[in-house]
């Protein structure tokens, strides 16, 4: 068992230091895309071995715990191996704003391109996406960037930050695990997962922090600490916004005293940076409104609306709506008939039924996007969103001279959208989804009904 899962691990490895020389992956893509299978499909093995044979040895053996621990170190290798690998283009946003945040200037105020900032454009300046527009990020999130860039204004130290989140993170997953009495072993799913890998250790985006965050708040939750849950899913929203469709899930039944401690945060760490007043959500209101990429429902409602931005947004948005209501009905009358262990596992799964349905719904989703539901995917083995992980990989091919092109679009040049791709990265995930839906509605009616087994 732990020979097999050994050399899962070296074969990651190997491809890992592969993908670290590559340079900029996005001028290599075939190349990367060959690697990222090749890694995809060490790692369903490793996770293959895990969930058949980590828990027949019992919870408390040493073969259990020298898996964990196997699992960490390599987790650990992968991690700084991929560190010195060339970042994504955000990481350019994130240098400027922690910079300018240094100098005392707010970065809902002013966009990069503003003449007033000329003075303090650097080597970094040109890498910048989008320098018309102000800051999208929430205020937690700005502030990792001051941070990092008041250690040193380089690739390593922001990206360094981040990835002690997405370290942290499984930590905080193994004990979860342990509290959930599921087996620490399958950390490995969120741990070894090459999605998670190249998003924080080797491209370096900022998801990490928000992710940590909605895995403590789900853990103190589970472990009765209200006060420490609510103030963790705080701190998620201030990192990225849309932790917010938890928060209805964590706040204690019958104590609504618990909002008070998440306005409470969100006013402080808005706080040093409220005088910007309109600027604090305009480029979060213009990315929702007219920007899509690699969307798979939003895809097809977007042309059934006649190609209408607003329409299509306006319907998708209406139907994520009445599943969160649904759910959140259901979180309801759930509450006053469950309590205990079987309380805290369906919040987790109304967590993950809202983060799903949400990224289903999308009219954007890039990558490491889908990184937001891999640490549920621990509990919930679910192998449509699993394989997604892997399939995502036909995205960057849209980013390919071969198959795309630069279009102008908002006074910028980006990658035109290339709707044929999506067809192998789709169809596998909702093929298998169907067929999950379907395979539990038989076995549920076969309970409920044994005459239909004869």
């Amino acid at each position: 068992m732990l020979i097999p899962i050994v050399i899962a691990g070296l074969v990651i490895e190997v491809i890992c230091i592969r993908i670290a020389s590559l340079g900029d992956i996005m001028q290599h893509i075939p190349r990367f895309s060959l690697m990222y299978s090749a890694a995809f499909v060490a790692y369903l093995f490793a996770v293959f071995l895990v969930s058949k044979n980590a828990a027949l040895s019992g919870k408390g053996s040493n073969i259990s715990k020298n898996i964990i621990w196997i699992i960490l170190v390599f987790s650990l290798v992968f991690r700084l191996t991929l560190l010195p690998a060339t970042p994504s283009n955000d990481i350019f946003r994130y240098l400027w704003e922690g910079k300018i945040q240094l100098h005392g200037i707010n970065p809902y105020s002013q966009p990069p391109a503003s003449l007033n900032l000329e003075h303090l454009r650097d080597n970094f300046f040109s890498g910048i996406s989008h320098k018309h527009l102000t800051t999208i990020y929430p205020p937690l999130t700005l502030m990792v960037f001051a941070i990092a860039d008041f250690i040193s204004h380089s690739f390593v130290s922001i990206k360094s930050a981040f990835l002690l989140f997405d370290i942290l993170s499984i930590l905080v997953l193994i004990k979860y695990l342990k509290v959930m009495r599921k087996e620490p072993a399958h950390v490995l799913i969120y741990a070894w997962s090459p999605l998670v890998l190249i998003s924080f250790a080797a491209r370096g985006h900022c998801d990490s922090l928000q992710i940590f965050f909605v895995v403590l708040a789900l853990y103190f939750y589970s472990i009765r600490k209200n006060a420490k849950s609510v103030v963790s899913i705080s701190l998620a929203m201030m990192s990225k916004f849309v932790s917010i469709i938890i928060v209805p899930f964590l706040i204690p039944r019958e104590k609504p005293r618990y909002l008070a401690i998440l306005f409470l945060v969100m006013i402080l760490l808005y706080l040093p940076y409220c005088r910007a007043v309109k600027g604090l959500f305009s480029t979060l209101f213009q990315f929702g409104t007219q920007y899509r990429y690699n969307d798979s429902i939003h895809f097809l409602i977007f042309y059934v609306s006649l190609g209408s931005p607003f329409i299509s947004k306006i319907i998708t948005s209406s139907i994520f709506g009445a599943v969160l209501l649904y759910l959140y009905k259901k979180y309801l009358d759930e509450a006053y008939f469950n309590t205990g262990l079987l309380w805290e596992d369906t919040i987790l799964r109304f967590a993950f039924l809202a983060v799903g349905t949400l990224l289903i719904l999308a009219p954007t989703i890039h990558p490491w996007y889908l990184t937001w539901i891999v640490p549920f995917l621990c509990f919930y083995h679910n192998r449509a969103w699993l394989v997604l992980t892997g399939t995502v990989v036909f995205y960057y091919f849209m980013n390919y001279p071969l198959f795309s092109k630069l279009i102008e679009y908002n006074n910028e040049w980006v990658w035109q959208e290339v709707h044929w791709l999506k067809l192998p990265e789709y169809l596998p995930f909702y093929f298998l989804l169907l067929y999950g839906f379907l395979r539990k509605h038989l076995l549920t009616e076969e309970r409920n009904h044994p005459v239909l087994q004869n």
